[in-house]
């Protein structure tokens, strides 16, 4: 079991980050085929596979940022300027393909935004409680 009770803001939602990533990759490659039917009529699960093989890259390297006491300053940015991109790309996401989502995919993907959301403010907090400067 991880001992949370010591780490710093920023390593807690590094490991939550990361866990949360490898799960919601795992299903997304799991459960492909399905949930591209629930999201869009024209999404493909070779695109629901692609994010989720993304999802379980981007979970490792949070995990694996993790060593040697924490994030460094170089793994901090580049996990906060991904997290900026996420929102990004589920804004265009939304605004090219509105029309062919169903309002369950509308939903995940503004829910998905939500948690990315959290996530990014907490990456920030606990950058700026580290004396990290977030961004350059």
């Amino acid at each position: 079991m991880i001992d949370l009770s010591s780490r710093t803001l920023l390593n807690k939602t590094f490991v939550a980050d990361g866990i949360f990533s490898l799960v919601a990759g795992s299903v997304l490659i799991v459960g492909a085929e399905r949930l591209a039917a629930l999201v869009s009529r024209e999404s493909s699960s070779a695109s629901l596979i692609a994010l989720g093989v993304g999802l379980l890259l981007w979970g490792v390297f949070h995990i694996v940022s993790l060593r040697k006491g924490g994030p460094s300053v170089l793994a901090t940015r580049i996990s906060i300027g991904g997290d900026i991109l996420w929102q990004i790309g589920s804004l265009v996401l939304l605004a090219a393909v509105y029309r062919s989502l169903t309002a369950i995919g509308i939903v995940l993907i503004v829910v998905a935004m939500i948690g990315v959301a959290d996530f990014l403010f907490f990456k920030m907090k606990g950058a700026s409680l580290a004396r990290m400067s977030p961004v350059v």
